[in-house]
């Protein structure tokens, strides 16, 4: 029980140390994610309009839409990010 209790302390302990911009590495990488696969995407159409290799449309199309959708998700995960820390913030300082 006591070192279940001194995790969390630890952990918390941890999190108000770290960096201002610690917080944001999932949305970090998930924007980077999105961007490599967009890319890919975008490199197989290029490859299938040269005729450099027989790719299908549809993996093109689908790795540009899913890159394109975990860029989407990303930048909207950073504002809902800085929204609930800057609410855990007041409410640490309002208790």
């Amino acid at each position: 029980m006591e070192e279940a209790s001194a995790e969390g302390l630890c952990s918390e302990a941890a999190a108000a140390a770290s960096p201002g911009w610690a917080f944001l590495h999932k949305p970090i990488i998930t924007l980077v994610m999105g961007s490599l696969m967009s890319a890919a995407g975008v490199l197989l159409f290029w490859l299938r309009r040269a005729g450099v290799t027989d790719v299908s449309c549809s993996a093109a199309s689908a790795c540009l839409s899913t890159g394109l959708m975990f860029v989407a998700v990303g930048l909207v995960w950073i504002p809902v990010l800085k929204e609930k820390r800057r609410r855990q913030r007041l409410g640490v300082g309002l208790e």
